[in-house]
């Protein structure tokens, strides 16, 4: 567990590193910890894709001020990151963490979608969101996480019910399966898509990364979608960028009637599971 972590590019851990003390110096007694959970800790990071995911576990909750203040800190310390993928946090309270409820509330939410409204002020910082994906990212957190800094997540992070996982994902499913979204993000849909039916085939206790999903669905997936999913997989794995590689993988364009076909399939047996 956190192999990947333990042996990432060192820009990348002194980043991680200097953003973790910022928050013990920003958040003081506050902390309960901060904790790495995505594909930096399950070992599908690449630098060229991946985002940081961390999760931030507060005792008590933040005052307005406080929230404000915080997702300025997020902010200054994205603009100095060393890679093209982004900070993406939530900070909760340990009660919530520890007694989960669905769709859980958070403090503060930061990432690169967030950027513009923070810097224009138009970010809500008077009362709490809730995020249904909390219920995956706990999940895989327990499963597979990292402690950076604070109590062990043992003692943090209580038990996800396997529903409220299986609701995240689906979320997110339904949201690739709509309309044709699956053509503007092939990669990460492709592959998620392919995590999301290992997650619904295998049960509960199944927490596979991008990779693992993708690896799983070349050996149950019908035979016709086996060349996109393997596209899909070149391009994470690849050193492009994200941005160029949604548009042409290794001199390959995306095939938009492939990306329908499977979108079509997985539809279908979405329903039937």
């Amino acid at each position: 567990m956190g192999q990947q972590w333990e042996r990432c590019d060192d820009d990348i851990r002194e980043f991680v590193t200097r953003t973790v003390h910022s928050f013990r110096d920003f958040l003081g007694v506050n902390l309960t910890g901060t904790y790495l959970h995505g594909s930096l800790a399950s070992g599908s990071y690449y630098r060229a894709k991946s985002d940081i995911d961390l999760l931030v576990v507060v005792e008590e909750p933040l005052v307005e001020d406080e929230r404000r203040r915080f997702a300025l800190l997020c902010l200054s310390l994205s603009d100095k990151r060393p890679t093209l993928g982004d900070i993406e946090l939530s900070v909760i309270l340990e009660l919530n963490a520890r007694e989960f409820v669905h769709p859980l509330p958070y403090e503060v939410h930061y990432s690169s979608t967030h950027r513009d409204r923070i810097l224009a002020g138009r970010q809500e910082y008077a009362r709490n969101g809730t995020d249904r994906d909390l219920a995956a990212h706990c999940t895989v957190l327990k499963a597979r996480g990292v402690r950076l800094d604070g109590a062990p997540i043992h003692e943090v992070f209580g038990a996800v019910p396997f529903e409220d996982y299986v609701d995240a994902v689906l979320y997110d499913l339904d949201s690739i399966l709509e309309g044709d979204n699956i053509l503007e993000g092939p990669h990460y849909g492709v592959l998620n898509t392919c995590r999301v039916l290992q997650v619904l085939e295998e049960g509960e206790g199944t927490v596979p990364n991008k990779e693992d999903g993708a690896v799983w669905a070349l050996d149950h997936l019908p035979s016709e979608h086996r060349k996109l999913i393997r596209q899909a997989l070149q391009s994470y794995r690849s050193e492009v960028p994200v941005h160029e590689a949604e548009m042409r993988t290794g001199g390959l364009s995306w095939d938009e009637s492939r990306l329908r076909a499977f979108r079509d399939y997985v539809s279908k047996r979405r329903n039937e599971l």
